[in-house]
């Protein structure tokens, strides 16, 4: 089973909204890099049981990031700072307080 990366992210970003049990084994596979036997072993569930878990909280973390876009709200905030640190830098006060506008009309 390959790994996919952004799911990595999509757990530190919603975490929260899984099981103890669920956070376990997807930190084991993401970030501890144990394969479906080693989670198998440490937590005495069956190879296709650790599967089956990994698979139901990625479908979980994507539909909540489909739902909520909280990772590309973030993607684009930080974008939008790195803009607005260009203009500061460059003495561009307008473009910066403009830039600004359009950040406090989002919220």
């Amino acid at each position: 089973m390959a790994k996919d990366l952004n799911r990595a992210e999509y757990f530190d970003m919603y975490r929260p909204l899984l099981t103890e049990k669920q956070c376990g084994i997807m930190e084991m596979y993401y970030f501890s890099d144990l394969s479906l036997g080693e989670i198998s072993e440490e937590t005495g569930i069956t190879r296709q049981a650790a599967f089956n878990c990994i698979k139901k909280c990625e479908e979980r973390l994507t539909e909540l990031e489909n739902a909520l876009g909280l990772l590309k709200k973030r993607e684009e905030a930080k974008k939008d700072f790195e803009k607005l640190k260009g203009f500061i830098k460059e003495n561009k006060a307008a473009e910066a307080l403009e830039l600004l506008e359009e950040l406090q009309k989002k919220l």
